[in-house]
């Protein structure tokens, strides 16, 4: 039995499968792969890892699967999915995922699927040498009893890319209307999972940024199993507005912060722009947030000097930017399409380059809702269940407005930025204007 001392939830154990499943080479991995990526050069408290907050998932499912009564063998697989959840995370997680999985890479949850089918292997060429006596995560789960596929099948939940789910056949106030479980998948990944809970409270503490301190003891007391998914006792209703809140709040203020996504943006496009002197995707995603610095520093200039200037924080300046209501139709139209088309956007920021008198990509455009297809398919999800004290089931926007306003509300102060080198902001502000915003 290990004692794991952690910064959010105090003292907690981690024994059988997991304490085994703790030795891969799979969990060690993400030791070295930050949490919030490239955050910390704003808030500089935030150099967490994506291993402690697994820990903290797998730890947090424990408390919902006894809330909810799972039995045993239902628990276990809960934990241990959500103790492997991330452990597909490339290097520096979302920031380098879209650029990795376009250029013939995988998405994370693809590589964490095939990580615990034994599908897909974490080491890169030479490293099995330095591991003695390892055992794979599909041997571990299977001697442990756990179906490594059912395991798999909790990754992405049932339906985490947004869809509506089939329930057309259901009334108020029917309590038994079950075309299948949910509950394991959507406790591991859904509208209200132990990832969420864990990272909002776990961000909040390593960013200094109190949105995502929430109520998560009630909300996990007033959980339920309920027609083959999870419900919300009516009492549980305030801290699940807080939680769906602080979500929204921490994209606006941590994950989608201006110089946030400056940061991201300067490491994303010296991946891009050096492809030719780096190794391929499938190997980049094999390594950790310091072995890409490592590569990018000898894949020339421009790659060398965005990451020198990461290094010592001389970042890109957004010189325009643009709220969703102040673009034409037009405008988004065309935003859009540069938006999922590197090529053409890489083309359309040279040129903005160009007549700067700048180099090639010392102009980036950047949409930053684009990142959501990628990085969170659930900031739309809150169409949950709530048991009402009349015994009756109705979905949580029958309850509050709040539903219908978090669906809509914009996750980033812009659609939009525009950013370039310290010194030439007024420029490339009046050629966007032009060539963007006319």
């Amino acid at each position: 039995m290990k004692t794991i001392n952690d910064a959010i939830h105090g003292q907690f154990r981690i024994d059988g499968v997991r304490k085994d499943l703790l030795k891969t080479p799979e969990m060690n991995k993400l030791s070295h792969i930050k949490q919030l990526g490239l955050a910390h050069l704003v808030f500089p408290g935030a150099h967490h890892t994506r291993f402690e907050h697994s820990l903290g998932v797998s730890h947090v499912a424990g408390m919902m699967a006894d809330s909810m009564s799972l039995d045993d063998s239902e628990k276990d697989i809960v934990q241990v999915a959500a103790m492997l959840h991330d452990v597909g995370h490339g290097p520096y997680s979302h920031t380098l995922e879209h650029i990795l999985h376009e250029r013939g890479g995988m998405d994370h949850m693809s590589i964490t699927e095939g990580i615990i089918t034994g599908d897909y292997d974490v080491l890169r060429e030479g490293e099995l040498n330095s591991i003695n006596d390892r055992k794979s995560i599909p041997e571990i789960l299977e001697g442990h009893g756990i179906d490594p596929n059912e395991v798999a099948s909790l990754i992405r939940g049932p339906d985490a890319g947004g869809s509506e789910r089939n329930l057309m056949d259901w009334s108020e106030g029917r309590s038994d209307f079950v075309e299948q479980d949910n509950t394991l998948a959507h406790l591991v990944h859904g509208p209200v999972d132990c990832d969420q809970i864990d990272y909002l409270l776990r961000d909040s503490h390593f960013t200094g940024v109190n949105h995502g301190v929430i109520d998560y003891r009630r909300l996990i007391m007033c959980l339920e199993r309920h027609g083959g998914d999870i419900a919300v006792e009516e009492g549980g209703i305030p801290a699940l507005e807080g939680m769906l809140m602080a979500r929204g709040l921490m994209y606006s203020a941590v994950y989608f912060h201006r110089v946030t996504r400056v940061t991201e943006i300067m490491l994303s496009r010296a991946v891009e722009r050096s492809a030719d002197q780096l190794p391929d995707s499938v190997d980049l995603q094999r390594r950790v947030d310091a072995e890409i610095w490592q590569a990018l520093y000898g894949a020339g200039d421009y790659a060398r000097d965005m990451i020198r200037r990461l290094k010592y924080r001389q970042l890109l300046k957004v010189c325009s930017s643009r709220r969703r209501q102040d673009l034409t139709d037009g405008q988004v139209e065309l935003l859009a399409g540069l938006a999922s088309d590197s090529e053409k956007r890489r083309l359309f920021e040279d040129e903005m380059a160009l007549r700067a008198g700048l180099q090639p990509g010392y102009v980036a455009l950047d949409v930053p809702n684009i990142k959501l297809l990628l990085a969170e398919p659930r900031m739309s999800q809150v169409d949950i269940r709530i048991i009402g004290d009349d015994g009756k089931t109705r979905w949580f926007k029958d309850h509050t407005p709040i539903a219908d306003a978090l669906k809509i509300r914009q996750v980033s102060q812009a659609a939009v930025y525009i950013m370039t080198l310290p010194g030439h902001e007024k420029k490339v502000s009046e050629i966007a204007d032009r060539m963007v915003f006319s």
